[in-house]
């Protein structure tokens, strides 16, 4: 039920408050052969342990848990459970900055409820971050992924960027165009699109055929914010394409944190790119490019959605398919409301 909220940027249909059950316990209960191998697996992973088994709003409300509670409890499922859990958080947030107008990515009003929210949503950044920082050596791509579309959502309204596309007409269109130039200016908008080009990184390492659903559409809306940026920022910089003799630094948001990323994401310095699937040569370079670039920007995501899908067939998954057909009418999106 979160999934489908995630992607269609709906409210919740079940509160993560709701979710007053235990979670899962350790893997080893569950495939135990006998009776008694279970009960000696139940004694070994309960000693010590007089409370019972936390929940999902438990561990929202304190992260340790999970961490005193690990030997007892199915941890990759839980982190899964956590990560789309916290979406219920962000997506209440969302709500409340558009019932109070919020501008979520300035920093100038500091009164009232803009004030509390403002705060609300550092509470929400550095809660998921110390998570990333504890668990994030246990994560699998799928929760990698996960856990980079709930940054992404923290730093970016994807309501007001599928409005950019022109999808509630071009006059809406033009009237978001300003919102989104303080965005992209932002060092919110920077770290949107950095987490956008994680879940492209992540995408990449998924298991052949497994890149559909919930988490193809997550790599479209990743491509979607990383369209976005490309967009008004190459409309404010008049810079068509990368230029190779440029002094800027080339900075790849699919790759590992360094310290170049964190001067592009405080302070807007290099030159943001993202690169396409692995090679299958050993001579065989990546294809790359700049978010000066924006159709060769969309072009690398459908690369990436298709190289995991496809799996040397011509015909995909009917919603993968149109998923692709979706990012590249993002190309031409710019030039239909004026702005290429």
């Amino acid at each position: 039920m979160e999934e489908i909220s995630m992607t269609k940027s709906t409210t919740p249909v079940m509160s993560y408050a709701e979710l007053t059950l235990p979670l899962p316990e350790a893997k080893e209960l569950w495939l135990a052969k006998t009776s008694k191998e279970w009960k000696s697996q139940f004694l070994l992973r309960s000693a010590g342990q007089s409370k019972r088994t936390p929940s999902l709003g438990d561990l929202i409300h304190d992260i340790t848990l999970l961490s005193a509670n690990h030997q007892r409890l199915d941890t990759q499922y839980v982190i899964s459970i956590y990560l789309h859990g916290y979406w219920s958080l962000i997506s209440e947030w969302r709500r409340l900055c558009v019932v109070h107008r919020s501008n979520t990515f300035s920093d100038s009003s500091q009164d009232g409820p803009n004030l509390l929210l403002n705060l609300r949503h550092q509470e929400l950044c550095k809660n998921l971050r110390k998570f990333q920082n504890d668990w994030y050596a246990v994560h699998s791509p799928k929760e990698a992924l996960l856990l980079n579309l709930d940054f992404m959502n923290l730093y970016s309204s994807l309501n007001d960027l599928q409005v950019f596309t022109g999808k509630e007409g071009e006059e809406q269109a033009r009237q978001i165009y300003p919102t989104l130039q303080s965005w992209a200016e932002s060092t919110d908008g920077r770290q949107s699109v950095w987490h956008a080009g994680q879940i492209l990184r992540q995408a990449k390492a998924f298991p052949p055929g497994h890149l559909r659903e919930f988490y193809a559409i997550a790599v479209y809306q990743a491509t979607l914010t990383i369209w976005s940026y490309s967009v008004v920022t190459r409309t404010t910089r008049n810079q068509p394409v990368m230029n190779t003799g440029s002094r800027e630094e080339i900075l790849y948001l699919d790759d590992i944190e360094s310290a170049g990323v964190q001067q592009f994401i405080s302070y807007g310095q290099g030159r943001p790119a993202i690169r396409g699937p692995l090679p299958k040569g050993n001579h065989q370079r990546y294809v790359e490019a700049s978010l000066d670039d924006p159709r060769s920007c969309m072009s690398i995501s459908v690369d990436i959605i298709r190289a995991n899908c496809s799996s040397g067939k011509d015909i995909l998954a009917p919603v993968v398919e149109n998923l692709c057909q979706l990012i590249n009418q993002l190309g031409n999106a710019a030039w239909a409301i004026g702005l290429g």
